[in-house]
């Protein structure tokens, strides 16, 4: 079994899998060779002086990813009237092509009760240390906060606590204070004052003037197939839409007004939609991404403006709002760190980044490390959870927190109440929230939309995927502590030789701490393997999985988190010299690509409703299947080819793996499949008519019922955009696009087009593949 070996060409899986989504990325999406075809005249980046002191090398980075479908405009880039490399506005475009700029747009208060409706005002939560320590803030768990979110003026939660304040908090609280006097507030009463004391949100950052972009990065002469080509060019040009920087002449100082926004020295690039200011670990994939596209200015002010967060609150708050800095996300900087140097050959970034590496490790172990004795082993392994330290709802999700405790039965107490809200809050730093993953008893019942939040267990789970995570920033860390160390002693001497002399005693006196440093972040590294194999890999079932620390067992829950430690090179005994046992590690994942049409993997097979369970497909997760497989692949680089066509076969899978039967398996629409393909077929006839070739959105998730659909569920409308999308996508193109091949997907039977005439005599250009009619 080859899954991997040391060229791309080996990955003859996962990369089918991979063009699967590619496609269903692309699925609405049409083409003629003369809109498609980028130009090929290739730039190198220059970073400019202000703002990098250093020229980026692009290099090559490893593994793969990829992404999925789309409705209606977005941005429509024609390669042959740009140049190679220049400065971008930001725009959108039009169904005939015509761009304009780009406008930020603010909600107006849509109540949907009567303004005459009395507000019901509710129980107060304490007072959060988060905000202010402890002083009034607009966007914090308080009585002008809990007013405003349950009026329910805005739709969603998390609008109001991004509005500034127009005057000083003061002022603003005086006026505050004067509408409480009233004896019933009405949803009317609310509007008024918030139209009166607040400016529009998401006005902090606004699109960005995008230096040395070029139109023709390198990866796209690797990508052969014509329409995945044209794709991943369209893909390349969303970044216009998504880099921003801060607006200085609205950003409030404190004095004269109040915001949420944490203000950053350098752009940022934001997910999309709803999420208007950077977000930890969407980053990761989003730096993929810049990688990719050669933007390595973009890349590093990621970097610059993370490192600035560890300086001033010594981590990474889960987002660039205030209101985030009780909570993380998952750690993936030292991750960043590491795939910005081995894409640009730019050492220089560690001299400050090393010790704040190390402070957010720092920052974890002390904060979100529990130590858990083993069932199977009678070991007591040091291991990370997700707890948060609140007990408030959250600004952003005030409304859904609120309705989920105070709707509880029976009725919550004072402490059951703070407990579940710290449960939520937990829930969001993991990054997915929410799952039946974290429910300690799960609910299939869709029309109660708080069943499973009623039964968070997130704080008393050790999440595998986090575990791995944490291991591999210590092994990377290590590594990079030995890089420094190499560039700094060996590099080449210039300038004053008493200055250069004075260098090199002052980095040999510190090569002793350093060395000290690489050998505890190795054996923490060894340790955290241990505790991971442990207490999360069942030899039986061939997978990772959480430990419930309250079933003092593995969770029973198959999920995508399982690929993190197979990512990272934690390689069970079991599967080290056994090929096949290797193979049924994955004979999972290859059923599900083989039964649910463009699926490289899946959140969860709950079809409970939530964000992070079935049907929907996270981008993250088809990288991280993919690195799996990779990872794998190397115990074996002569092992047996493994045919493409994937597995429908569940006798295949593990006993127990998936912790379902297969009548239990949740099921695809095939009349959905199908239906795309017809869509398919009718939007190629309306691009001979003069529509722009990609007529659609790239989401932040995909739908596994309808593979022509953003995913579903969660507490918000889904969010186009999307930053780790495009990174997924991008970077899928980069490593593996010369092997992106039409895949064969149930129900749509895919035909090449060579100056193939359809049916009303319109000749399609070379390269389309046409769906047959039916």
């Amino acid at each position: 079994m080859r899954l991997d070996t040391t060229t791309n060409k080996r990955y003859a899986f996962w990369a089918a899998a991979s063009a699967s989504l590619f496609t269903l990325a692309s699925a609405q999406s049409s083409a003629t060779a003369s809109i498609i075809t980028p130009s090929r005249s290739l730039a190198t980046p220059t970073v400019t002086a202000s703002r990098s002191s250093s020229t980026a090398q692009a290099a090559s980075s490893s593994s793969a990813v990829l992404l999925g479908p789309a409705v209606e405009t977005t941005l429509t880039i024609y390669p042959s009237q740009l140049t190679a490399q220049t400065t971008y506005a930001p725009t959108t475009t039009s169904n005939t092509g015509a761009s304009s700029v780009v406008a930020a747009s603010t909600s107006i208060p849509s109540p949907t009760a009567a303004l005459n409706t009395t507000v019901d005002e509710g129980i107060l939560p304490r007072q959060q240390y988060l905000c202010a320590q402890g002083q009034n803030a607009t966007y914090c768990p308080g009585e002008l906060l809990q007013l405003v979110q349950l009026s329910g003026i805005y739709a969603d939660s998390k609008t109001f606590v991004d509005k500034p304040t127009r005057y000083s908090l003061n002022e603003t609280y005086f006026a505050f204070e004067q509408l409480t006097q009233k004896q019933n507030i009405t949803v009317g009463d609310v509007v008024t004052f918030v139209e009166g004391y607040f400016q529009g949100e998401g006005l902090e950052l606004v699109p960005a003037q995008i230096e040395n972009f070029t139109t023709s990065p390198a990866f796209l002469d690797d990508v052969d197939d014509v329409v995945y080509q044209g794709f991943a060019s369209v893909v390349h040009g969303y970044w216009t839409l998504l880099i921003r920087e801060t607006n200085q002449s609205v950003i409030c100082d404190g004095v004269k007004c109040d915001s949420s926004v944490i203000p950053l020295n350098n752009s940022v690039v934001v997910p999309g939609g709803r999420y208007r200011e950077v977000y930890y670990w969407d980053s990761f994939w989003i730096m993929e991404g810049l990688l990719k596209s050669e933007l390595y200015n973009y890349a590093n002010d990621l970097l610059n403006n993370f490192m600035d967060l560890i300086d001033g609150y010594g981590f990474v708050p889960n987002g660039g709002r205030k209101y985030y800095l009780n909570r993380s996300q998952p750690p993936v900087f030292t991750l960043m760190v590491n795939a910005y140097i081995l894409a640009t050959g730019n050492t220089t970034v560690l001299e400050r980044a090393l010790p704040l590496l190390d402070a957010e490790l720092e920052w974890w172990r002390v904060n979100r490390t529990i130590s858990v004795t083993s069932p199977y082993t009678n070991k007591t392994h040091s291991v990370a959870h997700y707890a948060v330290n609140n007990t408030a709802p959250r600004p952003e999700g005030y409304v859904e927190d609120y309705k989920t405790v105070s709707g509880a039965q029976p009725a919550l107490n004072t402490t059951e109440r703070e407990s579940l809200y710290a449960e939520l809050a937990s829930g969001a730093e993991s990054g997915w929230d929410y799952s039946g993953r974290w429910s300690k008893q799960i609910s299939y019942n869709k029309s109660d939309a708080y069943a499973n939040l009623r039964k968070l267990n997130v704080r008393a789970i050790v999440p595998v995927d986090l575990n791995a995570l944490l291991y591999a920033d210590h092994v990377i860390l290590a590594n990079l502590y030995e890089v420094y160390m190499n560039s700094s002693m060996g590099g080449s001497s210039s300038g004053n030789s008493t200055n250069t002399t004075m260098m090199m005693n002052s980095t040999m006196s510190s090569s002793h701490n350093m060395t000290s440093k690489i050998a505890a972040h190795r054996m923490i590294a060894s340790e955290m393997n241990a505790a991971i194999l442990d207490l999360c890999w069942d030899p039986v079932k061939s997978w990772f999985y959480d430990f419930n620390t309250t079933a003092h067992a593995r969770s029973p829950v198959y999920h995508a988190g399982g690929t993190f430690p197979l990512w990272h090179n934690i390689t069970p005994p079991e599967i080290a010299h056994n090929e096949t046992a290797a193979l049924n590690v994955f004979q999972g994942l290859r059923f599900i690509a083989g039964t649910y049409a463009g699926a490289p993997n899946i959140a969860t097979l709950l079809d409970t409703g939530l964000n992070w369970d079935f049907p929907n497909s996270w981008p993250p997760h088809a990288y991280t299947a993919i690195k799996a497989f990779e990872a794998i692949g190397r115990l074996y680089p002569n092992g047996t080819v493994l045919d493409q066509v994937v597995t429908t076969d569940f006798s295949l899978v593990p006993v127990g793996q998936f912790g379902l039967n297969q009548t239990q398996l949740p099921v695809q629409n095939a009349s959905l499949v199908s239906r795309n393909t017809k869509t398919f077929r009718a939007d190629l006839t309306a691009i001979q008519m003069g529509k722009p070739w990609w007529q659609g959105h790239v989401f932040e998730k995909f739908s596994l019922v309808d593979p022509d659909a953003a995913g579903g569920g969660g507490e918000y409308t889904v969010v186009i955009g999307f930053g780790w999308s495009n990174g997924v996508i991008l970077h899928t193109a980069g490593e593996y696009g010369q092997y992106l091949v039409p895949p064969s997907c149930p129900l749509i039977q895919v035909v090449e087009a060579n100056a193939t005439t359809m049916g009303d005599s319109t000749t399609m250009m070379q390269g389309f593949r046409i769906p047959p009619a039916k």
